[in-house]
């Protein structure tokens, strides 16, 4: 935004969690099977049904809402002003709540942690029902927080389609095949028209460059003194996210990411750089100063990797497929960050869920795929073996 004064910060709020919320009316809201639920209610006093089979348990909800969060002010009431730069959070806290929060950071859009492309339950909903009081973030310049600071550009990409089931490693469908070729075994509703309707339809536009960065983390940083210590997910492009809103925070529990795009690792302990299948030698990752990186060892970490991920270099990964190498870098890149921590008296842990788990057909998107339970369950072990799940 051209020819204004220097922005300032907008004021803090007081925290949205049960602390210093007042206990309300409960909500009880119903999913999957309401109508038919509601529609046989026993009277007062009277034993109720169990639900049918199919039908999910109602959810009580103790307080939900949603509001912008950080940013700041550019320009002067008395000449013109915007307030822009902030995020958006949408939260629900359930009665009796665990007493460390989720605090879910998308990248492509809320989709990430929401309902799935075929219809259940997603990560919010499923800690949700599991006790955890769930925040879900529009970043700064996207979404719901798109009244940004400075001017963006979006220009439709005419091979998205094609270009996210290889990126997103659904299968491949590469320049000129009329169709694309799924990946055998894949969790992923290929064969439901609706879901692969949603699928194509829910990416935000994206900004990554350095000043996105910092804008997007400034706020979280403030979201996080409002609300408390959280636990991070992070997801692709917003991995970097998290480990930059770490090293800014004082209130991270601890992280999971999922396929994090970028790491960091202490400036004077640089591994070699790695070659990518097209030839070109690429850094291990963002470096840092170690006053830095060392906040990365206060707090609990795991990264989460999904299938159909090359574990070697292959010279046929280039071109339209050269997202499949990168996929492999980054892989490798939260290995070594994950080593640096643990080296430095941390707790990091980086999850290849075929190799080391024998979990196999997951996407990008593991948080969205058909076995999203049992990558749930992944999630709740890891809160559970952290001290992170208590009342």
């Amino acid at each position: 935004m051209p020819n204004l004064p220097t922005l300032q910060p907008t004021t803090t709020r007081s925290t949205t969690h049960p602390a210093s919320v007042p206990t309300g009316l409960l909500l009880l809201l119903l999913v999957s099977g309401a109508a038919a639920g509601c529609a046989g209610a026993p009277e007062s006093g009277a034993e109720a049904d169990p639900p049918a089979a199919g039908a999910e348990a109602l959810i009580a909800v103790q307080d939900q809402g949603g509001r912008p969060f950080g940013g700041v002010v550019a320009g002067d009431p008395e000449t013109g002003s915007l307030h822009c730069d902030h995020g958006y959070v949408e939260w629900q806290i359930p009665p009796d709540p665990r007493r460390v929060p989720l605090l879910m950071i998308h990248a492509s859009s809320t989709k990430t942690w929401d309902t799935t492309f075929d219809g259940r339950d997603g990560f919010r909903t499923i800690f949700l029902r599991a006790g955890f009081p769930v925040y879900m973030t529009d970043l700064p310049r996207t979404g719901r927080a798109g009244q940004g600071c400075a001017q963006t550009t979006y220009t439709p990409a005419p091979n998205r389609d094609q270009s996210t089931i290889t990126s997103w490693r659904i299968g491949t469908w590469l320049p000129g095949d009329p169709a694309p070729d799924y990946y055998p075994g894949v969790q992923f509703p290929v064969d439901d028209p609706d879901a692969m309707d949603e699928f194509y339809r829910i990416q935000y536009p994206e900004f990554n460059s350095p000043e996105n960065e910092q804008v997007e983390t400034d706020a979280l940083a403030v979201l996080l003194g409002e609300i408390g210590s959280s636990v991070l997910l992070t997801h692709s492009s917003t991995g970097i996210r998290g480990w930059v809103t770490a090293m800014k925070s004082d209130d991270v529990a601890g992280i999971v990411s999922y396929e994090p795009g970028a790491v960091v690792l202490p400036e004077d302990e640089m591994p070699p750089p790695i070659m990518r299948a097209d030839g070109m030698m690429l850094p291990a990752g963002r470096p840092v100063p170690m006053e830095d990186f060392m906040k990365l060892t206060q707090m609990p970490i795991q990264i989460i990797w999904g299938d159909y991920i090359p574990s070697e270099l292959d010279e046929n990964n280039v071109g339209p497929r050269l997202t499949l190498d990168g996929r492999r870098i980054n892989a490798l890149r939260a290995g070594l960050m994950a080593d640096a921590i643990n080296r430095h008296g941390g707790d990091a842990t980086n999850v290849m869920l075929p190799a080391d788990l024998g979990i196999t057909g997951n996407t990008h998107f593991p948080m969205s795929d058909l076995n999203n339970t049992e990558i749930a369950d992944l999630l709740s072990d890891f809160l559970a073996e952290k001290g992170l799940d208590t009342r």
